[in-house]
């Protein structure tokens, strides 16, 4: 399992202004979870499923959030996908720190 704190999460949309929010990724054998934090009010969190060479998921949060669909994909070290909140489309970056090795 990898763990990682402080990720920034880059937004990017038509419809609405950049946003840069920060959060938890979890990283398993066949999920990865995303807690984002949202300033204000309560954090995203989705569960992504492993599917075929990306992550798909939605924030499973309270009755009345706005709902929220991901899907992700890696890119070397950089994680890129689609967000869509409450019918707007956002495009989605974040990274992940590479992983030294010890000699």
């Amino acid at each position: 399992m990898e763990h990682y704190k402080g990720v920034s999460f880059d937004f990017l949309s038509a419809l609405a202004k950049p946003r840069i929010l920060f959060g938890t990724i979890i990283i398993r054998t066949n999920e990865m979870v995303l807690e984002i934090e949202l300033p204000g009010d309560r954090p995203y969190f989705i569960k992504g499923i492993k599917k075929a060479g990306f992550f798909e998921g939605i924030h499973q949060g309270q009755p009345d959030d706005i709902p929220v669909q991901a899907k992700w994909t890696k890119l070397d070290n950089a994680w890129i996908g689609t967000w869509v909140e409450g019918g707007t489309d956002y495009l989605f970056t974040f990274e992940t720190p590479v992983l030294q090795s010890r000699p």
